[in-house]
């Protein structure tokens, strides 16, 4: 019998009101946008645009594997360490 891995689901967080991209929620965990201020925390606990302060929603992006994901997570994190020598 072959074994059947679980799929994550993976979101997009955009703003409402300028349309940028926070970032994507990855099964539990926020990847936060490379170019985009980091979302903030608004005064009831809810998370805001970095940007514009604006609210944020979340769209439903196609799951990906636990492999996927790490992959992912991955390249994100060397980029970020890229950006971090450069500045």
């Amino acid at each position: 019998m072959a074994q059947v891995s679980h799929l994550i689901k993976v979101f997009n967080v955009q703003c409402v009101m300028c349309g940028r991209a926070a970032g994507q929620l990855i099964g539990r965990g926020f990847v936060p946008a490379q170019r985009v201020a980091a979302p903030i925390a608004g005064r009831n606990g809810e998370t805001r645009c970095g940007e514009c302060g604006g609210n944020l929603y979340l769209e439903p992006e196609e799951a990906i594997t636990p492999f996927m994901a790490s992959q992912i997570a991955a390249q994100r994190a060397g980029a970020l360490q890229q950006a971090q020598r450069a500045a």
